[in-house]
C-alpha cells in the first residue's frame, strides 16, 4: 500500500468490508425469517446436504473453519435434530456427519428464502459481471492459498 492511499481504496480492506455487511445482512434475513439458525451454521447445513454423509475434517477444509469451530456448529446443530454423528466403519476414531431427516426437510424448506437473499446481494450485477467477480474472486484465492507465491520465500 502506498503510504498516500487511502484505506477505502486498497482492496483488501474494500473485500473484508464488503464480506462483513454481506454477512450481517444475511443474518438480520434468517433472524426475520425466524429461522432459528447463523449463517455459519446454515453453509454447514447446505455442504453436508450436497455431500450427503462428510466427516468433520473434511467438512472443516470445505468450509475454510477450524475444527474447534465445526465442533461447536455441529453440536448445536444435532441439538436442533438437523445433523446425526455416524461412526465411520473404516475409522473409529472419526465421525460422518449428515443430515436428519428433519435437517433435510430444513434445508429443503429454506433453500428458496436463502436462494432469495443471495439474488438480493448480488441485485444490478449482470451476469456478466457476475462471472467476472467470480473470477476474480478466485484468482485473489489463489494468490493467497497453498498455490500462489510467497512475497518472503
Amino acid at each position: 500500500m502506498k503510504s498516500n492511499e487511502q484505506l477505502n481504496n486498497v482492496v483488501n480492506f474494500l473485500l473484508e468490508q464488503t464480506v462483513r455487511q454481506m454477512r450481517g445482512y444475511a443474518q438480520r434475513q434468517l433472524d426475520i425469517l425466524q429461522t432459528g439458525i447463523t449463517v455459519d451454521q446454515w453453509v454447514l447445513l447446505k455442504i453436508i446436504e450436497e455431500r450427503k454423509q462428510i466427516s468433520q475434517v473434511e467438512l472443516a477444509q470445505v468450509s475454510n473453519k477450524d475444527t474447534a469451530s465445526i465442533t461447536r456448529i455441529l453440536d448445536l446443530l444435532q441439538k436442533k435434530d438437523l445433523i446425526q454423528r455416524i461412526d465411520d466403519e473404516h475409522d473409529r476414531r472419526k465421525y460422518l456427519i449428515s443430515l436428519t431427516g428433519e435437517g433435510e426437510a430444513f434445508v429443503t424448506r429454506n433453500l428458496p428464502l436463502v436462494n432469495l437473499i443471495r439474488s438480493q446481494i448480488v441485485q444490478g450485477l449482470s451476469q456478466d459481471d457476475i462471472r467476472t467477480l467470480k473470477g476474480i474472486l478466485d484468482k485473489i484465492r489463489y494468490n493467497v492459498g497453498s498455490g500462489g507465491p510467497d512475497v518472503f520465500p
